[in-house]
Formats: C-alpha cells, structure tokens, sequence
C-alpha cells in the first residue's frame, strides 16, 4: 500500500488558491476519504478500502499511488480482473514503477487463461521493453529531442567550412563514433545525421502506436469470473469460447450492450459490455 497524502495536500492547496474554500472543503473530504481507506485496508476490510478509494477517483482524482492501491486492495478481496485494471491503470500513469510491475506479474501468474496473457520475455520482450516504460508524452518528447539534434546536425553539415562549426567539431570529434569508422569530418556529420533521424523516427513511432492503440484497440479487462464469447452481438449467437477475469482484450467495435473483442492467436468475438472495463 502507498500514501500520497503530500500529494494531496498539496492539490488541496492549489485547488484553495484557484477556486476557493469549496474546493478545498471538497479536497479536504478526499483526503479523509483516502486516508479512510488505508485504515481499512490496514484492518484487513479491503471491501472498505475498495469502497473509499474508488470514491476518491470517483471524484476525479487521478495519482498512481491511489490506482496502486486499489489494484492491492483487489487482489487481497481475491478480485483479480479489477487488480489488473487499476495496477495497468497506475502504470499508464508511471511505467517505470518497479512495485507496480512486480504486483502485476504476480496477478498474471494467477489469471486462469495464461494462453492469452502476453509474453514479456525474449528478444521482443528486451527490444519492447523501453516502449512500455516510457509515457506517449514521454516518447513524443525524447522524438523532438532526437529531431532538434538532427535539425542541429543538418545546419552543421550546411556550414561545415564555417569557423565555428569547425572549432565546435574539433573540440566535441573525440567522443564521436565516426572517427572508429575513420569518417571525416562530413561523413561524421552525417552519420549524426542518419542516426539521431532514425532514433528520432522510432520514439515518434512508439508514441503513434500508444495512441493508435488507446484510440483504435482500446485494451480493456475482464472483470467477470467467466464470459462467454459470442459470434454476434446476441445472447442468441453461438457462443465460440469462454475467457475469464483479468484477461486482457483489444475492443474495436460496439453495439448496445455488446462490445466486439480481439485476443491473441487471431481470436475474436462479442461480450457484454458489463464484462469488460477500460484500462
């Protein structure tokens, strides 16, 4: 369990200095309510807890450690599709955070379909990992930043036989890579170039595909113990297989109180809409 009481406090103090003594009276309230909630789970009533910490982010609080800690909260009341929600919930909030993945994974562990749960490890899994860890705001900056030191390169190849660029060139040649391929001075330049394009292309990449996927395959949790997955959008369509609480599903489409869901290995059908939360 995590406090962010500081945290807190300190929205209250803001939320007193934009709009006055109601809001704070309300910021207040959520305090009390989230410190409620860690007495009960302290206690052991994790139902409590639930019921706190949920009317906390039913008041638009959004923090990390709140989601952390109903995601803790879940899984002591042995609810583990709603512990998978907040704890991917939490990490969309802070990927690195080393608690919440080690948490996760023991949730995983636990999920009764491991068919359908994502492999982590492997090459990919290496290769991907700084994907995961990193925010879409995050890439987008690390991209720009990759992109302004193109543009910084570029203006150097430009006015390589400047003065400047020469004297800059001679003072930073020492740590450049170009000179272990025995480059000159403008075959280095445009191996900066090359380089900070591609790495630049790649973050941009990776914060495309994070909103690509929360716009267009929206990830989503099973939070019912079992749903069958039908072939249309009806109680009355053949039901194709069953997926179970905490799997992990990509939603693409809907109709009134059915949602069409993708799965790994080509899988696909429709749910109720009531079975699956949102990440």
């Amino acid at each position: 369990m995590k406090r962010f009481a500081l945290v807190m406090a300190v929205i209250m103090v803001m939320a007193t200095a934009a709009a006055g003594g109601e809001s704070a009276a309300a910021q207040t309230g959520d305090t009390q309510l989230f410190a409620s909630g860690n007495a009960a789970y302290e206690a052991g009533d994790y139902g409590a807890a639930i019921d706190r910490y949920r009317e906390v982010a039913g008041s638009g609080i959004v923090h990390r450690d709140l989601y952390y800690n109903l995601g803790n909260a879940y899984f002591k009341s042995g609810d583990l599709g709603h512990a998978i929600l907040w704890y991917e919930r939490s990490l969309q909030l802070d990927p690195r955070n080393d608690d919440t993945r080690a948490n996760l994974a023991v949730v995983r562990a636990m999920l009764r379909d491991q068919q359908l749960v994502s492999a982590r490890g492997g090459v990919r899994g290496v290769l991907m990992g700084w994907h995961r860890r990193l925010s879409t705001e995050e890439s987008v900056a690390v991209a720009c930043l990759f992109y302004g030191l193109f543009t910084l390169a570029a203006l150097c190849f430009i006015f390589r036989r400047s003065r400047v660029v020469r004297s800059v060139y001679r003072f930073l040649s020492w740590i450049s890579p170009g000179r272990l391929f025995g480059l000159g001075m403008a075959g280095d330049v445009l191996l900066g170039m090359a380089t900070a394009a591609v790495l630049a292309l790649v973050f941009a990449g990776s914060a495309y595909a994070k909103v690509h996927e929360s716009r267009v395959h929206t990830r989503s949790v099973v939070v019912s113990m079992e749903v069958p997955v039908f072939s249309g959008p009806s109680k009355d369509s053949t039901i194709q297989f069953k997926i179970h609480e905490g799997t992990i599903v990509s939603v693409r489409d809907g109709r009134e109180g059915w949602v069409r869901v993708d799965l790994p290995g080509d899988l696909s059908g429709w749910v109720e809409t009531s079975s699956v939360e949102r990440i």
